[in-house]
């Protein structure tokens, strides 16, 4: 069944208002010195974390009882329906606990399996990017593009982690990949991809994610007229990994990640 553009616009309001109110919660905590804990996967949480999620599963199952979730720090909750609500309620919380202000809240929303929603707040920074299935990606209200460069040699790559990326196959290809581009530097997270969704930069390397780090950044880079994939060039969120750019250079990176990788794979919807 199609998704009607009346439903989607009022689930995308519902997202907006549901973050935005989040802020408050995140902010307060971040004017303070917060505990944290480590979790099974070795990744911190802190009061603040659960306390966004908890706000905003609790608007979810108010709204739409009925729909799916995947929540970073509550898990999956299933259930028989076509709507599934993707959250990570603090993006970079290593960031957020030694007061650097580049982390964010995480929305989004899949329809049949395919994102058609999504919010990427920054309340620090100032930035609110929400896209929709059509409807495009906008920035503090504005629209977003991605830029128009289309040669490696003139563009601006961002990456997540060296430590993850070194551990890699692809290592000496990222290697590559650095020597072929006009500038490089490290903005892990959500803040980083909202380097490509902006225009400010053409090229994004992400080696260790879950759908949750990505997928608002999926829509929204779509919707600015680019594209997300894995490092294999899949078109998933569920791979462990993400490359995003402006398009015009996407094949070329990607073919550079897997230069002479015997351990490629590539699935077809």
């Amino acid at each position: 069944m199609e998704l009607k553009n009346k439903h989607l616009e009022r689930l995308t309001e519902f997202a907006e208002k549901t973050v935005k109110k989040s802020n408050l919660i995140t902010l307060k905590y971040y004017s303070k010195k917060v505990k944290h804990r480590v979790k099974d996967n070795l990744t911190p949480v802190t009061v603040a974390d659960i306390k966004c999620e908890n706000f905003i599963l609790g608007k979810i199952k108010e709204k739409f009882p009925e729909h799916s979730i995947h929540a970073e720090e509550h898990g999956k909750s299933e259930k028989q329906s076509e709507f599934k609500w993707i959250i990570d309620p603090i993006d970079g919380t290593k960031n957020f606990m030694r007061k650097y202000p580049f982390w964010g809240t995480l929305l989004a929303l899949e329809y049949q399996g395919k994102v058609v929603l999504g919010v990427i707040s920054m309340p620090v920074l100032g930035e609110f990017m929400i896209a929709a299935k059509g409807k495009g990606c906008r920035v503090n209200g504005k629209r977003a593009k991605v830029s128009k460069i289309k040669k490696l040699n003139e563009s601006y790559l961002i990456h997540g982690g060296l430590n993850y990326i070194f551990s890699e196959p692809y290592r000496q290809n990222f290697v590559n990949l650095v020597n072929s581009t006009y500038y490089d530097r490290g903005f892990g997270d959500c803040h980083g991809h909202t380097f490509i969704i902006n225009g400010k930069a053409e090229i994004m390397v992400d080696p260790h994610v879950a759908p949750y780090d990505v997928a608002p950044i999926k829509i929204c880079v779509e919707e600015a007229g680019g594209r997300f994939t894995d490092i294999n060039g899949n078109d998933t969120i569920y791979s462990g990994s993400a490359v995003v750019t402006n398009g015009r250079v996407h094949d070329a990176v990607i073919e550079m990640l897997n230069e002479n990788l015997e351990s490629r794979e590539i699935t077809k919807d």
